[in-house]
């Protein structure tokens, strides 16, 4: 009789498994985002002070994204995602504001990118996002004032906490679940062999 020890190891995997994507559509069913795309601004609601319409930019093409800093802003998070994201996708996203100064250029081929700015002084910023890819994408920027002053990063209570946590548990317990079951199979395998071989 073959041990029984690699199906327990597979099961505990499993569980892992089944533990983790319960977690995710958990999250994902109280946002309302199964049907559509995977949206952090849906995802993390009332995260960010403002979040852009979702715009399609065709390849080669440029859309431009204002973010105003000019009350009360020392500095500001902006981000950006490819709400349909798909391998060789990506943008280039310059930053100047009204008169044309130049604050820097950002690439990713990432479905989303973060950055913090520092505000010098009061001024009206654009992002001028260009699709780098072959196909068009649709995309959505996000923008927080003074993210190191906000309670929305330390609140316990805040979407960040109560979304980031279980979906950071969640893909731990993803990676380990399949690590687990691949290890259990393996067991599984050698007390096969063992057991065809004359050793069990």
């Amino acid at each position: 009789m073959i041990r029984k020890r690699g199906i327990y190891v597979i099961a505990g995997g499993a569980a892992m498994l089944a533990v983790s994507f319960a977690v995710v559509s958990s999250i994902i069913a109280e946002t309302g985002s199964l049907e559509g795309e995977f949206s952090l601004a849906d995802i993390l609601e009332e995260m960010f002070d403002e979040v852009s319409d979702r715009t399609q930019i065709g390849p080669g093409m440029t859309a431009s994204f204002s973010f105003d800093a000019s009350t009360d802003t020392a500095m500001f998070l902006w981000g950006i995602q490819i709400l349909d994201y798909q391998s060789q996708d990506a943008v280039d996203i310059s930053i100047s504001n009204i008169y044309g100064d130049d604050f820097g250029k950002f690439s990713s081929d990432q479905p989303a990118l973060f950055e913090t700015m520092k505000v010098e002084k009061s001024d009206i910023y654009n992002f001028n996002v260009e699709n780098k890819g072959t196909r068009p994408i649709t995309v959505v920027m996000m923008f927080v004032k003074n993210p190191d002053d906000s309670e929305k990063f330390t609140d316990p209570n805040s979407p960040l906490s109560k979304t980031l946590m279980p979906l950071a548990v969640s893909g731990i317990l993803l990676f380990v679940g399949i690590a687990v079951v691949v290890i259990g199979i393996i067991i599984l395998i050698i007390d096969y062999r063992k057991k065809q071989s004359g050793f069990v």
